[in-house]
């Protein structure tokens, strides 16, 4: 009987991490629910020219839960490729602020995505690196520049629900806030402000 349970116990271990193992696909949302409101002056006056992904990873590829050995158990996809829902989050934080143009804007947004990702060994990480800058759509000429980074930890170091055992909406959501923390500061950065009134 004992060997019977060991039987089953060590058949459930080796097949559990198989049936565990794929890709999700997950969404990312700006929530503008805590936004600053931009002057008057500035209202309607930005739109989102580009956004470029140079990110070594498949356009859509966000990141993953990983065994011990850095294997990816569960990776997670977005709905669609990373620098769009990177020039979206970016477009609802404009709107949300009275700043996204509907036409004829006065500056244009153009957004590299150097680094997004979210991976979780034992705690959940995310980091963003974005490099944003903002030009003058009648002369072209760069008004503001700036590398925006935004990182996250999550979880303990004596968590359990690692591996197969950890949920990929916890590391859905660690990825979320660090797009959204990388959008606030660059929209309520001083200097971004005071160039746009």
């Amino acid at each position: 009987m004992i060997m019977l349970v060991r039987r089953v116990f060590y058949l459930a271990l080796v097949s559990f991490p198989l049936v565990a193992c794929g890709t999700t696909d997950v969404t990312l949302q700006y929530d503008p629910a805590n936004v600053r409101q931009a002057a008057e002056p500035a209202q309607g006056s930005i739109a989102i020219a580009s956004v470029t992904d140079k990110r070594k990873h498949d356009p859509n590829w966000l990141g993953a839960i990983r065994g011990g050995f850095g294997n990816p158990l569960k990776t997670l996809a977005t709905s669609k490729p990373v620098k769009d829902l990177v020039a979206d989050a970016y477009a609802d934080g404009l709107k949300a602020r009275g700043l996204l143009a509907a036409d004829a804007p006065r500056y244009g947004m153009h957004i590299v995505v150097n680094q997004y990702d979210s991976n979780q060994f034992v705690r959940r990480e995310a980091h963003a690196r974005f490099a944003v800058t903002l030009k003058e759509k009648s002369s072209g000429s760069t008004v503001f520049e700036r590398d925006i980074a935004a990182d996250k930890i999550d979880g303990s170091l004596l968590a359990i629900d690692t591996g197969v055992f950890a949920d990929v909406e916890d590391l859905r959501r660690v990825a979320n806030q660090v797009l959204q923390e990388a959008v606030d500061k660059t929209l309520d950065d001083e200097a971004f402000i005071a160039k746009i009134k």
